[in-house]
């Protein structure tokens, strides 16, 4: 029994880069709360909202280039 379909070409390209610009949103916001905890010593953002704000780029870009794939794909057709 399968609970999902394969991904497309387009699509695991889309994931890829999706995951890669989450990775680099997590990395700017770690540094960001790092480097404002040494010098103020406090915590300016929690791990909670760098947590969901690295997977909604991740989703959120991959979904956009997946929606601009399928657009390019009705143009052609």
């Amino acid at each position: 029994m399968k609970f999902f379909r394969n991904m497309s070409k387009i699509e695991q390209i889309n994931w890829r880069k999706g995951a890669i610009l989450g990775f680099y949103t997590y990395m700017f916001l770690l540094f960001i709360n790092y480097t404002y905890s040494l010098i103020a010593g406090t915590e300016p953002i929690t791990s909670i909202v760098i947590f969901w704000t690295g997977l909604l780029v991740a989703f959120g870009y991959e979904f956009i280039l997946n929606f601009k794939s399928k657009i390019k794909a009705k143009k052609l057709n």
